[in-house]
């Protein structure tokens, strides 16, 4: 009786799918994607301060464009404001006084309502110098490119005292890869693509260690002799020991 018991649990369990899955992978580590930067204005390298293969702390200075452009134009961007802000504080002055003698009758509507033409014109001039300044203010932050984070430098695309032009589109300067973040590929077969999923979370043992990670990608696009090889996955996860070697065997268990 306690015989037939189990098995009727165990045919109920396979019918209602309550089985989990688990399964194991054969994968290579890789570093995670690469992120290239660039620079969204244009001008002259002044200064180059890394080298492919080179490891760069979170806001470190990569590199620098020559600053002199820059600074002028937002030297004459604070100067242009400081005129308009002059004008209009002199056309506001102004309006109040047409506003006293249009009071006591002493003034013709017209000449009200030039006052009040001028004062609006002189607002609009400092609204426009404004947004000069912060268009020169950014102009000058993004003339020198920072780490993101701590990265190692994958290639670097540019020559001190090369000129960039950005004008009509954008350059990749330098590449970059997050340090300690790693990702491992692996094949999984068509018939099992159905228990995968984004973020599911995976086991990954590398160079003696287990690591815990998470799916980042699904190819959904099937290789070469599809039967065999099926859908190309992707799995990351964070090692911050120096032993992870890019290209060395991995497994991925997932459950």
């Amino acid at each position: 009786m306690m015989k037939n018991t189990h098995i009727m649990i165990l045919l109920v369990s396979l019918l209602t799918g309550s089985v989990s899955y688990a399964a194991d992978y054969e994968a290579s580590v890789s570093f995670s994607s690469e992120l290239q930067l660039g620079l969204p204005v244009s001008g002259l390298i002044e200064t180059l301060k890394v080298r492919t293969g080179q490891q760069v702390s979170k806001g470190e200075q990569l590199l620098s464009l020559d600053q002199a452009p820059f600074n002028t134009a937002k030297i004459r961007a604070q100067s242009k404001l400081a005129v308009q802000k002059t004008l209009l504080t002199q056309s506001q002055r102004d309006l109040e006084q047409q506003k006293e003698l249009y009071d006591r009758t002493v003034l013709a509507t017209v000449e009200l309502e030039d006052a009040e033409l001028r004062e609006k014109r002189d607002l609009a001039n400092v609204a426009d110098a404004q947004a000069q300044l912060a268009t020169a203010n950014y102009m000058l932050r993004h003339s020198k490119l920072e780490a993101p984070f701590d990265a190692i430098i994958m290639s670097v695309n540019i020559n001190q005292g090369q000129y960039i032009n950005n004008s009509l589109q954008g350059m990749t300067l330098i590449t970059v890869v997050r340090q300690g973040h790693y990702q491992t590929r692996f094949n999984v077969p068509l018939a099992e693509l159905e228990n995968i999923r984004i973020d599911q979370p995976v086991t990954i043992k590398a160079a003696g260690r287990t690591y815990q990670g998470k799916v980042s990608s699904i190819g959904y696009f099937a290789q070469d002799d599809a039967d065999s090889k099926g859908i190309v996955v992707a799995a990351e996860f964070i090692a911050k020991d120096a032993s992870i070697l890019i290209g060395q065997e991995a497994s991925v268990h997932i459950e």
